[in-house]
Parts: C-alpha cells; sequence; structure tokens
C-alpha cells in the first residue's frame, strides 16, 4: 500500500502521486471514475469499470435493453417490492 498526499489547484485537478500511479499501473491521459463513497473518495481506471460492465452491455444489446424501458422495469420492480413489503 502506497500513501501519499496532494493538493487540488485552483482549476480543481489532483495529481495522483507517482508511486501510485505506478503500482496501479495509471499512465499519461488515462481515463479514471471517480466514486464518491462513505468512506472517501475512491479513483478507479475506466476500463477496469468497462471490464466488470461489459457482460451486461451483452446482454442489453441481445435484449436491446434501453435506457427507457430499465427505469420502466425497475420502477415496475420498485413498485411490487413497495406492495410487498406495505402488506406486512
Amino acid at each position: 500500500m502506497y500513501i501519499g498526499t496532494s493538493r487540488i489547484t485552483s482549476k480543481g485537478q489532483l495529481t495522483i502521486p507517482n508511486g501510485i500511479r505506478k503500482a496501479r499501473g495509471m499512465g499519461s491521459g488515462m481515463q479514471v471514475i471517480l466514486i464518491d463513497t462513505d468512506a472517501g473518495v475512491l479513483v478507479k481506471k475506466a476500463s477496469d469499470l468497462k471490464e466488470l460492465f461489459s457482460p451486461f452491455e451483452e446482454i442489453s444489446k441481445k435484449e436491446k435493453l434501453t435506457r427507457s424501458r430499465l427505469a420502466e422495469e425497475v420502477m415496475a420492480e420498485k413498485n411490487k417490492t413497495t406492495r410487498l413489503f406495505s402488506k406486512q
């Protein structure tokens, strides 16, 4: 594990310390994703998340799942769960 410090610039930029970049295989120009968590901000390589979600992307293409259809499915499931728990 590597611990380093950095400052946020007036433009909101942050430099990831060299030791962390090397340990994590992060290079210049690499796209990263910042995730706000209860414990702090998590920095992940965008390629890690693309790899994680690629099976879902394949399924969504096969099922012709659009964002609007996905939102409808989520709301339907939420409503079903709400009804189920309100009966208890």
